[in-house]
């Protein structure tokens, strides 16, 4: 009997595993299990650096043999990068596919960091800007070994919750089109998948829209979860089908 295939879920800054009832990756554990994926959601520090999150995610990853094929949401991308390349994720891991991972930072963290807002006092958050990622990324290079996916996604700034609007029009302003934490651009990294139709919540199905008067088209995070699972499906039986040419 062929091992299924693991699927590993990171969440984002200010993310949780498990909250009560409440999952972060809401509906997607059970939907990627019923596609005859094993699944695991490690816990991340909620606010914590980059550096202390990629250790975290090595310690509960160290007794899988792999391959494993992470997803991650926001700056879980930037955890698992660290933990690839630097912490020896590399053995075990297959495939990262990011989901609006701030992989060149952006100007909201920028903007929170040159003023008072409260959010600044996060380490998670100050590690964010454009400029400690660009060094980052100098000091975070892909490995060869591992295929690199990216989603972004975008929703005009008059479709974003407004609870986070404005650091959507801060990024618009010095990005451009972005999902009001992550810009278009910025979510790019090694083979850019495309652009969903989504602000940065929806992404994991939480709809934050709250507004009574104005609708806006529904996001269906599952279809994007479904297409990734399948994604990981085809690649593990293409691997198996290589390796038997070969035997």
């Amino acid at each position: 009997m062929t091992e299924r295939p693991t699927a590993v879920l990171i969440h984002g800054l200010f993310g949780f595993r498990k909250l009560l009832w409440l999952e972060y990756f809401n509906g997607v554990r059970p939907l990627l299990a019923s596609m005859g994926l094993r699944v695991l959601v490690p816990r991340l520090s909620w606010a914590g650096t980059i550096e202390r999150r990629s250790r975290q995610l090595a310690r509960q990853l160290a007794h899988e043999t792999g391959p494993l094929h992470l997803i991650a949401h926001s700056m879980g991308g930037l955890d698992a990068r660290a933990y690839i390349t630097r912490l020896g994720g590399h053995q075990r891991v297959a495939s990262l596919t990011t989901l609006a991972t701030p992989h060149h930072g952006s100007s909201a963290a920028d903007h929170v960091c040159r003023t008072l807002s409260p959010f600044a006092l996060f380490p998670g958050v100050r590690v964010l800007t454009r400029g400690r990622v660009a060094l980052f990324n100098a000091r975070t290079p892909d490995h060869a070994g591992i295929i690199y996916r990216s989603y972004s996604a975008a929703r005009p700034v008059e479709e974003q919750p407004w609870l986070v609007r404005r650091y959507g029009r801060i990024i618009q302003q010095a990005e451009g089109d972005n999902d009001s934490q992550v810009s278009i651009n910025a979510a790019r990294w090694g083979e850019h998948v495309r652009t969903l139709e989504a602000d940065h919540f929806e992404l994991i199905g939480r709809n934050l829209w709250l507004n009574p008067f104005k609708s806006r088209e529904r996001f269906n995070h599952l279809e994007l979860y479904r297409e990734i699972g399948r994604w990981i499906l085809e690649h593990e039986a293409a691997t198996r089908r290589a390796a038997a040419s070969h035997a």
